[in-house]
């Protein structure tokens, strides 16, 4: 080939690796931006160790939970200037996209801080990566069973974390308080509600399980993780779970289907979350006045709104403390 016309064509071959290298470097800048962005809004927490005595900080704070099968668990703070040793202590589950990366905890965090500003409360949000608790098994049904339905010992549940993690926060503020309230939507919700189950709420203040996508039933017709049979729950447990202050909290709109558990145990509970809420309730209270045991737990909706976390927050958090709901 003449190198007259071979010239041309490597300046052409130089000229576009140019170009793209270019491209390549402004896309990095953008990320880099993004990335920087998202840790900007959070920059303000303080990571602190209670176990070495510091309290935690007024404003924003993060502690982890150590000595954790599956590793250390974070758990996001929010201490109004408020809140006193009374203060009482919320739990807040985040739901199903659980990825480190996405960091669904701060939306949550994001959501219920001015809540928590609103109603004196001192704000836990733990995060359970997907990384570390993949899948529903782990963290919706809170490790408490294998997949071949063996149980596991509490101290490597996902519900013993979320008491560890108020026993080290309580003890960091020199709170009073012996018992934490708590709110999940979606599978946060699915924790609580099996959480609640599974402990007879020896620790729980109130709860409050906002759109659960489908339910393990306090009875023993269905198999775990559906139902009670092979599940190491006792008759005296489930009646301590009847007499919790349990709130299951209802969108009156949450009635799209898709992504839903579809097999036949799951389809036995309703189509929607809507109707499977309303069956749970119905059937937990049969369940319990068949055992003669008391039966504390309400269901309340919230009209036109659907699978929405932000949405269902204000009327979680009233609850949480004892208040009328929004608009009521």
């Amino acid at each position: 080939m003449d190198k007259r016309t071979q010239y041309p064509k490597r300046a052409h071959e130089i000229g576009a690796l140019r170009m793209l290298g270019t491209t390549i470097l402004r896309l990095a800048v953008v990320m880099a931006v993004i990335a920087s962005g998202r840790v900007a809004a959070h920059a303000t927490e303080r990571h602190f160790d209670p176990g070495s005595g510091e309290a935690m900080p007024v404003g924003h704070g993060a502690f982890e939970v150590a000595n954790v099968p599956r590793g250390p668990v974070t758990v996001y703070t929010y201490r109004p200037s408020s809140a006193s040793s009374q203060s009482p202590i919320w739990v807040v589950m985040p739901g199903m996209r659980r990825d480190a990366h996405r960091h669904l905890a701060f939306d949550y965090y994001d959501t219920w801080r001015p809540l928590a500003d609103r109603y004196g409360a001192i704000l836990l949000v733990p995060e359970f990566t997907a990384e570390k608790w993949p899948g529903p098994w782990t963290y919706n049904m809170g490790n408490v069973m294998s997949q071949r339905l063996q149980p596991k010992p509490w101290m490597q549940t996902a519900f013993h974390v979320v008491e560890q993690a108020f026993r080290t926060a309580a003890a960091s503020l020199g709170s009073t308080r012996r018992k934490f309230s708590m709110f999940g939507h979606g599978a946060g919700s699915q924790f609580i509600q099996r959480y609640v189950l599974h402990s007879g709420c020896r620790m729980i203040d109130r709860a409050v399980a906002a759109n659960p996508g489908w339910y393990m039933l306090p009875d023993s017709e269905y198999q775990y993780p559906y139902g009670l049979r092979d599940a190491p729950i006792a008759s005296r447990t489930l009646r301590a779970a009847f007499a919790c202050d349990f709130t299951l909290l209802l969108g009156g709109s949450d009635v799209n289907y898709a992504g839903l558990r579809s097999d036949p145990d799951a389809i036995a509970q309703g189509r929607t979350r809507y109707e499977r809420g309303h069956f749970y309730f119905e059937r937990s209270r049969r369940v319990s006045a068949r055992m003669g045991a008391r039966f504390d737990w309400r269901l309340a909706e919230v009209p036109g709104v659907g699978h929405e976390a932000d949405r269902m927050a204000p009327a979680g958090a009233a609850i949480l403390a004892g208040q009328p709901l929004p608009g009521s």
